[in-house]
């Protein structure tokens, strides 16, 4: 096998095991935990957040080690973190040694993906990077499906979450080994810059936008993208926090909120897939508002249903709307201000996002207050439609600048920061 196949290969699998055991499946494994050892909600919701925090801080860190030691050592040093938090995980008695546990899995996650993967593919396939990344992701996209049901399967059949977080490990330790045999760097890394670029050259690499950074993180577009994202990725980082306990208070017990979780993945996967082209006959703006519109619905069908087939259906739309939403935004970052600053300005507004970490801690606070996830979620959706409102009212093509004509690049050449 080429060496290329096998570096996409490992990355992709990477991917795919990092979004399958952290993200997509922490709510289902959280749900047994916090019945087992008497949590508050609250708290649970603190050590999601915790993941998503360190997976956002440790986001510097991948170019700097890709440099000093070269990007396979810096993938296989992500799986021994990740072991590390899986490990830890697996023995806790206390609440303070799991938060520690989830911060080494955000650690691990950064060191593993998206970043390192995403410079070895644009390398390694300089010609059809644009297609080969959007596998990548795609393989990344199909853990958020495949985790949950895999939890399912285990703590299922065995009602111990401490084998679930054991059986992580070790596969974090074998795919630490793949890394190992299958990563190699096709050019050697030789600045941070250089990591931050990948994916986002152009065939006219020397045109540069109309848009400064600086002029554009202050125009009043990037700040209502960066505002929108923020309430999107908060209400999927809690929906990925609460959804399953959320289901089980219907009455059904966990499984069906498993079964939700992946359809949820599943839905925001495939709908990631179609917004790229539909971009390219449709203004990327009304397909925003219209998934705003979706995850908005979804929340509010999700609050009032009694029924777990209504909130699985819920979860199915509101995945839809969510992969419609976000990969919409970053393309219309990339229309609004040029491909020349593309990749500083979906840093940026990923930047913003990490406020959606204080997400599945209000809302736990909520539900040990209230006894459920109702009022959290009907809050949630009243973000989305506040959101839909204000991309109506105001989101608006920025007025372009008199400078240098933008470079002419496909719209779908942005992937989604997930």
């Amino acid at each position: 096998m080429p060496r290329s196949a096998l570096v996409l290969f490992a990355a992709s699998l990477g991917f795919f095991f990092v979004t399958a055991t952290t993200f997509t499946s922490l709510g289902y494994v959280l749900y047994t935990m916090v019945a087992q050892l008497g949590w508050s909600k609250a708290a649970a919701g603190l050590s999601f957040s915790l993941l998503g925090l360190a997976c956002g801080l440790a986001s510097p860190l991948p170019p700097l080690l890709m440099k000093s030691i070269g990007t396979r050592l810096t993938m296989f040093a992500g799986c021994l973190v990740l072991a590390a938090g899986f490990f830890i995980a697996s023995q806790i008695e206390h609440l303070t040694l799991f938060f520690v546990a989830t911060t080494l899995m955000g650690v691990g996650f950064s060191l593993i993906a998206p970043s390192p993967a995403v410079y070895l593919l644009a390398t390694w396939f300089p010609r059809t990077s644009a297609r080969m990344i959007g596998f990548y992701f795609m393989s990344g996209a199909a853990g958020g499906i495949a985790g949950p049901l895999i939890v399912g399967a285990i703590v299922g059949m065995t009602g111990d979450w401490r084998l679930h977080w054991l059986v992580m490990a070790v596969s974090a330790l074998a795919l630490g080994l793949i890394c190992l045999v299958c990563i190699r760097d096709a050019v050697k890394v030789e600045s941070v810059e250089q990591v931050k670029g990948a994916g986002h050259e152009q065939d006219a690499p020397t045109e540069r936008s109309a848009w400064t950074v600086r002029q554009a993180l202050t125009s009043r577009s990037f700040l209502i993208l960066a505002l929108i994202m923020t309430v999107v990725q908060t209400a999927v980082t809690s929906a990925h926090s609460i959804l399953v306990a959320h289901v089980a208070n219907l009455g059904e017990g966990a499984a069906p909120g498993a079964i939700a979780m992946s359809l949820l993945a599943f839905a925001g996967t495939g709908a990631k897939g179609v917004t790229g082209a539909l971009c390219e006959r449709v203004d990327p703006r009304r397909i925003l508002i219209a998934g705003l519109a979706l995850q908005a619905l979804a929340m509010a069908l999700l609050w009032s249903a009694s029924l777990v087939l209504v909130a699985t259906a819920a979860a199915a739309l509101f995945g839809l709307g969510w992969g419609m939403a976000w990969l919409s935004a970053h393309i219309l970052l990339l229309r609004y201000f040029g491909a020349g600053i593309a990749g500083d300005m979906t840093a940026m507004a990923t930047t913003a996002t990490t406020f959606a970490v204080l997400g599945p801690i209000g809302a736990g606070r909520i539900a040990d207050v209230t006894g459920g996830y109702g009022l959290a979620i009907l809050i949630f959706a009243l973000l989305l439609a506040a959101a839909t409102i204000v991309a109506v009212l105001f989101l608006r093509a920025p007025v372009r600048l008199p400078a240098a004509a933008e470079p002419d690049i496909a719209d779908g050449a942005l992937l989604p920061a997930e």
